[in-house]
Order: C-alpha cells, then sequence, then structure tokens
C-alpha cells in the first residue's frame, strides 16, 4: 500500500502510527521526493526506489506504507526516533551511521558523465580532462562538481540555470555538458528528446546510494527484511529485474 501525505500530516500521522499496536502498523518508508527514485504523478507515488522496494516487500509478505517528506531534516528526526524504519536513498557517512543500518547492496550510483549530442557519439571520448580540450563545454554556477574540473583549464561556457544545458547542447552551442545522469535520462526520456542526446561512458564522479533501515525501529518484521535484503536485489541484479524498472523511466541504454 502506498501513501503520499505533506509535511503538515506527517507529526500526526507518524504519532498515530506510533500508539497503535506495533504488530498491528505497516512498515512505514519514507523519502524525499526526487524524480525518477521516489517521487508522486497522477496521485501515485512511483519510481525506481519505489519499484525495487515493492517487489521486496511483496516477496517477503510485509505490509507497507510510503511517505513522500520534503525536508531531510524531519526524514532523519523520525528515523532516529523510530518512527520510520526505512529510508531510500542515501549515501554513506559517520554521522548517518549512527542511527542507519546500511545493507551491503545498492543498486544506485548517482553519477555525473559528460553529455553530447547523439549524433557525436564516436567522436569524443572521456578517460582524463585533457580529453576534453577542444571541447566547449557547459557548465552551471553554483554546482561544485569535482575541484578537478574547475582546475581542468577547460573552455567553459556558465550559465545560471542548469536547466538550459541540454537546451545549448542540442543547438550546438556546446559540445559536452557533465549533468546527473539518471535524472538527465529520465527527463528526456519523458520530454521526448532520448534518441538526441548520449553521454561518454566513463562518469566524472560517482557515489553509491541505499535504501537504509533505522535503528531504532521496533517493527516486527525488521529483522526479516534486513536478512533478506541483499540476497533479493543480488537476485534482481542477476535476473535484470532492476534494468527493467530502469528502463521504465529512463529508456534504454545508450
Amino acid at each position: 500500500m502506498l501513501r503520499n501525505i505533506g509535511l503538515f500530516c506527517i507529526c500526526c500521522l507518524l504519532a498515530g502510527m506510533w500508539h497503535t499496536s506495533v504488530a498491528a502498523r505497516p512498515l512505514i518508508i519514507a523519502a524525499n521526493p526526487q524524480a525518477p527514485f521516489k517521487y508522486e504523478a497522477d496521485g501515485k507515488v512511483r519510481g525506481i526506489d519505489i519499484e525495487v522496494m515493492d517487489e521486496i516487500l511483496r516477496e517477503l509478505a510485509i505490509d507497507y506504507e510510503v511517505m513522500l517528506i520534503e525536508s531531510d531534516q524531519r526524514l532523519q528526526v523520525e528515523a532516529k526516533a523510530g518512527r520510520i524504519d526505512v529510508l531510500l536513498l542515501y549515501s554513506q557517512n559517520e554521522e548517518r551511521r549512527t542511527f542507519l543500518e546500511y545493507p551491503s547492496e545498492s543498486y544506485i550510483d548517482l553519477d555525473w558523465n559528460f553529455f553530447i549530442r547523439a549524433e557525436d557519439r564516436g567522436k569524443f571520448t572521456f578517460s582524463t580532462f585533457d580529453d576534453l580540450r577542444s571541447m566547449t563545454i557547459g557548465a552551471t554556477h553554483g554546482i561544485s562538481y569535482i575541484p578537478e574540473f574547475w582546475d581542468a583549464g577547460l573552455q567553459l561556457q556558465l550559465v545560471s540555470e542548469n536547466s538550459l544545458q541540454i537546451d545549448k547542447l542540442l543547438a550546438g552551442r556546446i559540445d559536452a555538458v557533465p549533468m546527473n545522469t539518471i535524472s538527465t535520462l529520465h527527463h528526456a526520456h519523458i520530454s521526448g528528446y532520448r534518441n538526441q542526446i548520449d553521454f561518454l561512458p566513463k562518469p566524472m564522479k560517482s557515489k553509491a546510494y541505499y535504501n537504509v533501515f533505522s535503528k531504532a525501529s521496533t517493527h516486527p518484521d525488521m529483522k526479516k527484511l534486513k536478512a533478506e535484503y541483499d540476497r533479493i536485489i543480488r537476485r534482481m541484479k542477476d535476473d535484470g529485474s532492476i534494468d527493467q524498472i530502469k528502463t521504465t523511466y529512463i529508456g534504454p541504454s545508450s
């Protein structure tokens, strides 16, 4: 069972669930909305992470609800209190590990790749930043990228809005631009220009993200979920289930 609830109602709802029988309440999954991973569309909660978790929890026969909360601080407060059982799409750091338990398996790497026009496929390569010196590269004020990018002495065209970059690329005003890979592919897929863009295979940067478990959770099915989660994720990777889910949201791989 999926549910999307505004932040205004979150505290009351969580408090109400907390006072019901622990055995009776559903597993509470929560996330900050971000397409294509977890978001609301047409009144339903959708996304790559939602579909992956749905398959896991259906296999384990665990009833659950999903809440979208537009506040990372609130998500972490509720997880620390055990009122949220699972958080979606979190990277690792020392502070988070004090109240969150991380599985071994990740199926999402948040990569930043250099996007190019599809017609230029095979024309450009990226192994080091020296490979990009002959190109005009788009960049956006306020995005940190990585220090090596800014220090590479590339021919940069800067803009203030990252949303302008793909239009500039397709218009031929830049040759390549570093973008969040999955989010960019999702937008291209739903906007109908996926076949007009491609990306250079080596990411400029990459970081693994995880679905994580609250150490304070007292839900009776948490032990079963934590024991089986990695096994099911490995199986879904091996049988192509996760790739199929991703294709729904970002289109086929280049």
